[in-house]
């Protein structure tokens, strides 16, 4: 996998991780490098594993892709996954797409400075993915926030086709900006228990199948291990025999 400028032998591991008791409901051992498009598949095994109808699925940053994100709705999978700030107008200090409000009803964005942007081309970006882009060249002419907005001749705000999902999600978030946290405190937790405690640092097997194995032992023996912190072992033995 690639790592900077480097490329190191690595796999990519997937836990969905019940918030209350920190188990490991579901685990994947991927060779994709990203984890975008991972987040439904995982979900589904998880809510499978559980027994549930619906779950929600809490992801970070790297999972943030709109199929994705559709899909989990589609399946009854409520997303949270927070938005990522790769717009090139963050990093030269710009306004943000997030200061320009959209208008579903007119279908226009409003900028900073108060004027109304229309949809002026739409495109292909991915299979069954178009991308709309939304500008009003002659208010950017004579706008007095121009410089804030943006270095070329207007400013251009872009919209998947799709994006009511991603507004949804949004909404959620910011309704309920701690399960972000709990996130961290449920899925870390294994990961660093397995690594410290159980002193699994690096994989020993190569090959993805191996591997596979290898971590569906390790997710067993965490399982266990926690499974007697929770209940102890008289009650851990009661609940097999029954």
């Amino acid at each position: 996998m690639h790592s900077s400028s480097r490329i190191g032998v690595g796999y990519n591991i997937q836990i969905a991780v019940d918030s209350r008791y920190k188990l490991i409901a579901e685990q994947q051992v991927h060779n994709k490098i990203s984890d975008l498009g991972l987040l439904t598949e995982t979900a589904k095994a998880a809510r499978e594993a559980l027994g549930v109808d619906k779950i929600d699925a809490v992801a970070d940053r790297g999972y943030f892709k709109i199929e994705d994100i559709e899909s989990c709705e589609a399946a009854g999978i409520v997303p949270y996954v927070p938005k990522p700030q790769r717009s090139s107008a963050v990093a030269k200090g710009f306004f943000t797409k997030g200061q320009f409000r959209y208008d579903a009803k007119t279908d226009s964005y409003t900028c900073p400075g108060g004027e109304a942007l229309s949809r002026v081309r739409s495109r292909p970006v991915r299979d069954k993915v178009r991308l709309f882009d939304y500008a009003n060249a002659v208010a950017c002419r004579t706008c007095a926030l121009k410089e804030r907005s943006t270095a070329a001749p207007s400013r251009k705000v872009t919209r998947y086709e799709n994006e009511t999902v991603l507004d949804r999600m949004a909404a959620r978030l910011a309704a309920r900006p701690e399960v972000l946290d709990r996130r961290r405190e449920s899925v870390e937790h294994p990961f660093g228990s397995v690594k410290q405690w159980m002193g699994q640092g690096a994989f020993l097997m190569r090959k993805l199948e191996n591997v596979r194995a290898e971590f569906s032992l390790t997710a067993i023996a965490y399982n266990l291990r926690r499974a007697i912190t929770l209940v102890g072992i008289p009650a851990l033995i009661a609940a097999v025999s029954a």
